[in-house]
Order: structure tokens, then sequence, then C-alpha cells
């Protein structure tokens, strides 16, 4: 499990360099030409950018003891003599929360686009048999 979470946080990493070396490289913000290139791009960015404030939360806990309550939000509490303090910052899990719902959305209309302009082959409606 350690092992997928740090390559994981390696991976968001690494996109958010190589999109700040080609955003440098050719002043434009994202590189697909076509709209379903650029919703994919898009959902890759927010995924990765989602990923690592979650790895920020889970990483903002270290040094505190408490009781793991989820990785993905990240949550982890602890139990007082005034009832339960959530270690995380309290914006961590509703930013997470919506920026991989904006990303499943962009990579949801990428994948409709794709399919309505016959780029994804086998199961492009272009050319289907009626």
């Amino acid at each position: 499990m350690l092992v997928v979470v740090l390559a994981t946080t390696v991976l968001a990493i690494g996109v958010l360099i190589a999109k700040a070396i080609m955003l440098k490289w050719t002043q434009r913000l994202l590189l697909a030409e076509a709209a379903h290139g650029a919703l994919a791009e898009a959902a890759l960015l927010l995924a990765s950018v989602a990923w690592l404030i979650n790895m920020y939360g889970v990483i903002s806990v270290f040094g505190y003891p408490g009781q793991a309550v989820s990785l993905l939000p990240a949550r982890q509490v602890r139990h007082t003599e005034h009832g339960v303090v959530d270690l995380v910052p309290a914006w961590v899990a509703p930013t997470v929360v919506v920026l991989f719902a904006a990303a499943a959305l962009c990579l949801l209309l990428a994948a409709g686009l794709a399919l309505r302009r016959g780029k994804i082959p086998f199961i492009s409606r272009k050319g289907s048999l009626r």
C-alpha cells in the first residue's frame, strides 16, 4: 500500500512538473488540439492536484498520535476527553472531493466527445451497422 501511495505521489508531481515545463516552452495551457484531448489533459491535471492536496493532508498529521480513519480523502482523528478531534486541516477533504469530481466530469466529457467523433476504435458509432 505504501509503495502505491508513494508511486502515485511521485507520478502526480511528475505530471505537474512536466506541465510547468511544457507551459514554459509552448506558452499554451493545454497541449491537445481537439476538445476531447484537452478535457482528458485537464482531468489528469485536476486529479494530480487533488492527489497532492490529499497527500498534504496525510503528511500534516505526522507526529500526532491518532487513529487513521481514511486515506482518501485524508482523515485522521484523535480521541480526547472533549470528544473527537480531526487532525487533518478542514479544507483538505472538500477540496479533494471537488477536484476529483471535476476530474471525473472532464474525463466523462472527453470520452463522450471522443466517442461521438469516432476517435475510440471498436466503440465509435461512426460506420456502425444499423
